[in-house]
């Protein structure tokens, strides 16, 4: 039997103060981890899908790449930005979703309720 896989706990999110980043990716993820991170989410939005053993082929990975890209996915699933489909990768839209219920969080915690009714 397969032992189950480990997401991790929590997942840092770096949000810039006087620049804005160009894509939400770059909230998660720096370096050779967001390069890869942009490979996967414009091959699913170019293919609708990522087949678990396609990244090779269809991202180019290779070697210690192989390393890095398995930590993206378990960010990217952790986070919400993908989820897992009978074998797939797909996008999900359970990151915005949490990112909507932190700034009603945000909003009540200021005390403007009527906003949020």
């Amino acid at each position: 039997m397969p032992r189950p896989r480990k997401l991790p706990d929590y997942v840092e999110i770096r949000i810039p103060v006087y620049v804005p980043p160009e894509t939400v990716l770059e909230l998660a993820f720096d370096g050779k981890t967001l390069e890869i991170a942009r490979k996967v989410i414009e091959h699913i939005k170019k293919n609708g899908l990522l087949w678990k053993d396609e990244y090779k082929e269809a991202l180019g990975i290779d070697g210690s790449d192989k390393v890095i890209y398995f930590r993206v996915i378990r960010k990217l699933l952790a986070l919400g930005m993908i989820y897992e489909d009978r074998g797939a990768y797909r996008l999900s839209e359970k990151f915005s979703e949490r990112m909507e219920n932190l700034a009603r969080l945000w909003k009540f915690e200021m005390g403007k309720v009527k906003e949020l009714w």
